[in-house]
């Protein structure tokens, strides 16, 4: 079963993070801190890292640098709520970090759907973890 490592400075939202990714089979270590997430990215094995942009003790992009640095392979999925609102004139913080860095992205809110394919196209499931979605799910 695939570790997913998560995020974001919100407890709300790594709550429901969590439970979407264990629903379809991933075991999930959630942490609300930057600097835990810099410890987690470092000592962990994690599959692949969703981690939001603005962190409250730090920027996400620290992490991530982190993450690349002892995981260079690993999959980041890059969070933020800070997207291009048409007519605003406020800066696309996603994509523009999306394009600079080579990362998969994931703007926020988003549906439950969107981050189940999401995974799904940056990491391969087993039969096992298929069949425990497959249990949870009914």
């Amino acid at each position: 079963m695939a570790n997913i490592l998560v995020v974001d400075d919100e407890v709300g939202v790594c709550c429901v993070i969590q439970h979407l990714l264990v629903r379809e089979g991933y075991a999930v270590t959630a942490v609300t801190d930057g600097r835990l997430a810099m410890d987690a990215v470092t000592r962990g094995d994690f599959a692949a890292a969703l981690i939001d942009l603005n962190l409250a003790d730090m920027d996400g992009n620290d992490v991530i640098r982190a993450a690349r640095a002892a995981r260079p392979n690993m999959p980041i999925v890059l969070m933020s709520g800070l997207v291009l609102e048409s007519g605003r004139g406020t800066p696309d913080f996603l994509g523009l970090s999306a394009k600079v860095s080579g990362l998969h992205r994931l703007a926020k809110p988003f549906k439950p759907r969107d981050l189940a394919q999401l995974m799904r196209d940056i990491l391969p499931h087993d039969a096992d973890s298929l069949a425990v979605a497959t249990m949870l799910r009914q």
